[in-house]
Order: structure tokens, then C-alpha cells, then sequence
């Protein structure tokens, strides 16, 4: 399994929804019977693009690590989160003695084109638990926000509900007991939150069924394409 932020890694999950991208399609649309609303329907186009991509790009290194750059968005506050994690999970490690192992890209056993990749995995051998960590590193005001109102599955899902489809794909495709949430802010005299998550059998059907549904649309969207003529004299 290749690390995460590596060329395997972002090939692993290259066309897959993902758990930082399934949130995405947990909304429906805006009409009574419209199952997924405009933010769905532009991740639903990018995956069908990713399905569709020539392999020669895929395969080469050197066109691939092009391809990434081009696609990839990463801002000042992301940069910091990425640069925080490590001492995020040692501090929980810390904390909670826990061993943490970190992990790639983990696809779901038998829902296609579905994958997670948690911040780190724990597996309790005596007691044959397993669970997932996902750190979040935001900015000091964003910190104390979400110290302050998240703490439990509920309050995680109205503050932040991408962040709580997130931990409930880590669940889904780990086939884990728990996701602890980890804020963690070094500026802070206390700088860490953990809050645990449990997985959600109503959540998880729910979850499936959109995925599910976002895979016939890709494949709809690929096959029209494919059985499409195009006429050059335009």
C-alpha cells in the first residue's frame, strides 16, 4: 500500500469517491426528486474524467506527477495542516498509547469505486478493535470552534458534515469500530481535541446507496461518450 501524498497513492485513488470527497454527494438537490444537488453533480464529471483518462498519462511518472500539479489545489492553510499531522499523531500516540500505523489509500471490500484514507490506523489485538484516526490542523479561531461545539457524532455532522462522511468512510472501508477526530492546534496551551465517532448503520446504507447511484452515473456518462459519434466537419 503507498503512502499517502505519494505517485501510488494518488493513482490509488484515481477515479475512486473518496472519504475527503464524499460529502460531496450526501446532499440532494435543490428539486424534490433531484437525488444529488450541483456540487455532486461537478464530483460525479471529475470522476468520470478520471475513469476516462488515457492509461499512457496514468502510467508515466513523469506525465502523471504533470497531471498532478496541474489538478491539484493546495493553499497556505493546507500546506500548515500537512505539515502539522506528524505532530498531531504523535501526541495522540502520547496521549492515548496507542501505536499508530499510517496507511494509503484503503478501497472498500465489495462497494466499487470507494476508498478512504485515514490519518492512521489502530488495531487492538487483546480485545480485537480497530479504529481510525483523522487530524484536522485549522487555524487558531477555527480551533476553539470546534472544541468548543463538536463532541460526539451529532455535533460533528452539523458543524462540520464533510468532516463527519469523512470519518464514517474510514469506518466503512476499515470495517473499524471507531474514528477518534483530532483538531490540534500547537499555538494552544491545550492543543489538542479528540472527539470519538462510532459508525452509523442508517448512515452507512445511506452512504452506499448515493455512491452506488454516483457509479451509474459515471459509468452512463462514459458509455454515451464511448457510443457517441463525433463529426469532424463541426
Amino acid at each position: 500500500m503507498d503512502a499517502q501524498h505519494t505517485l501510488g497513492w494518488y493513482r490509488a485513488r484515481l477515479g475512486n469517491i473518496t472519504g475527503s470527497k464524499v460529502g460531496d454527494i450526501m446532499k440532494s438537490g435543490r428539486k424534490k426528486d433531484e437525488l444529488f444537488g450541483d456540487t455532486a453533480k461537478t464530483y460525479i464529471y471529475q470522476l468520470a474524467a478520471e475513469r476516462g483518462m488515457n492509461p499512457v498519462i496514468v502510467e508515466d511518472d513523469d506525465l502523471f506527477s504533470d497531471y498532478i500539479m496541474q489538478v491539484n489545489v493546495s493553499t497556505k492553510a493546507m500546506e500548515w495542516g500537512n505539515e502539522q499531522e506528524d505532530a498531531a499523531r504523535k501526541l495522540y500516540q502520547t496521549i492515548t498509547g496507542r501505536r499508530i500505523v499510517e496507511v494509503g489509500s484503503c478501497h472498500h471490500p465489495t462497494i466499487k469505486h470507494f476508498a478512504s484514507s485515514p490519518d492512521g490506523f489502530f488495531y487492538d489485538e487483546e480485545n480485537r478493535g480497530k479504529g481510525c484516526i483523522e487530524i484536522k490542523c485549522p487555524n487558531q479561531s477555527t480551533f476553539m470552534k470546534y472544541k468548543d461545539l463538536i463532541h460526539d457524532n451529532q455535533s460533528l455532522l452539523e458543524v462540520k458534515p464533510e468532516y463527519f462522511y469523512q470519518c464514517m468512510a474510514h469506518m466503512m472501508c476499515n470495517d473499524a469500530s471507531w474514528t477518534d477526530f483530532i483538531a490540534y492546534c500547537p499555538f494552544q496551551h491545550k492543543p489538542i481535541h479528540i472527539v470519538r465517532i462510532y459508525p452509523d448503520d442508517k448512515v452507512f446504507k445511506e452512504m452506499e446507496m448515493r455512491i452506488n447511484e454516483a457509479n451509474k452515473l459515471i459509468n452512463e456518462i462514459l458509455n454515451r461518450q464511448d457510443n457517441g459519434k463525433f463529426d469532424w466537419k463541426h
